[in-house]
């Protein structure tokens, strides 16, 4: 709105003009203020912002715990959990609510993400896909989530990880909607090391010199068989595989951490390689008689089960060479 001063001569004019120019322009560097970046803040070098974004607020913390959801809701807590640790960012963005739906920012970073390789841990978008609680939890299990505790209207959950560059990095977007605001916190932690993206020619290089190859992005409910559709990155690349090299044949090998009973964790590392043959067999036409499952719970670990991060290592899947 502008702001005229009353000029009373014909000669004024020019004046007027004058006076109305810059007021408009102090108005509208204000305006333009009012949605710069936070001072000091910065976007991830990763991650472009979605359009019409600006930093409402931002944290970077040189070593911390980050907790990331990697299941849905079971009994109004989450299903499995995964905690890890570095140098996080944390940065919330604001956006008008003309600019998009959360659910349009959603679907921007998850093609973005599975775009460049990244593996997708968890997703799930608006409350009947998330949960009815999921909001509530989430704000429980981070303290520290940037988001208002209103923007649960409209909201969705991506969590992933992927290599760059030697070094490791897990995030999360989260999207979310609330009395006529809406924005977006995102989370990336730099963890020191993490094992590279798996690829066709990985699993062949690995399984020509060893013989083996381990797999981590291959992903169950807890306690459960059934497999996350996060796990079907890697196990495309494992159908490739087989059917590139028709003359092989291989036993898929289920392990566990020992959280629960040594008969539980060998029951059900078993029942994984099972569910992994059977995937491949049904969709992707590998022939069953070349494919044996076998489960060793807890016998075979690769980290100690006394952190997250090592129980996580020894929870995976090996395709080994089946050479008798």
């Amino acid at each position: 709105m502008f702001l005229f001063i009353p000029l009373k001569t014909k000669k004024s004019t020019k004046l007027k003009v004058f006076v109305s120019i810059f007021l408009y322009l102090l108005v509208l560097q204000f305006v333009v203020a009012q949605k710069s970046d936070a001072e000091g803040s910065m976007d991830h070098p990763l991650l472009q912002r979605f359009n019409q974004s600006y930093i409402y607020d931002y944290e970077e913390t040189s070593f911390d715990v980050y907790t990331i959801v990697t299941g849905g809701m079971e009994d109004s807590k989450f299903s499995s959990t995964l905690e890890v640790e570095g140098r996080i960012y944390r940065i919330f963005y604001s956006l008008p609510t003309d600019a998009g739906s959360s659910y349009e920012i959603y679907s921007n970073y998850m093609n973005a993400l599975k775009s460049h390789g990244a593996t997708i841990l968890f997703s799930c978008k608006n409350v009947g896909d998330c949960g009815k609680y999921f909001w509530d939890e989430l704000r429980g299990v981070d303290k520290k989530l940037l988001l208002p505790a209103y923007y649960g209207e409209e909201m969705a959950y991506i969590a992933a990880k992927f290599s760059k560059d030697g070094k490791g990095y897990y995030l999360t977007v989260i999207p979310g909607y609330g009395l006529g605001e809406q924005g977006y916190h995102i989370t990336v932690v730099e963890v020191q090391e993490m094992d590279q993206q798996i690829s066709l020619e990985g699993i062949e290089k690995a399984m020509s010199d060893q013989g083996k190859v381990s797999l981590y992005g291959i992903l169950f409910d807890t306690g459960s068989d059934k497999l996350k559709e996060s796990s079907f990155t890697e196990i495309d690349l494992i159908a490739q595989y087989l059917k590139k090299n028709k003359d092989k044949k291989v036993y898929v090998v289920g392990h566990t951490d020992n959280t629960g009973s040594y008969q539980n964790n060998m029951d059900l590392s078993e029942r994984r390689a099972a569910a992994l043959n059977k995937v491949l067999v049904s969709k992707y036409r590998i022939a069953e008689n070349r494919l044996t499952a076998a489960g060793v719970g807890p016998l075979s670990p690769e980290s100690k089960n006394t952190t997250e991060e090592g129980r996580q290592k020894n929870r995976r899947v090996e395709i080994v060479l089946n050479e008798i």
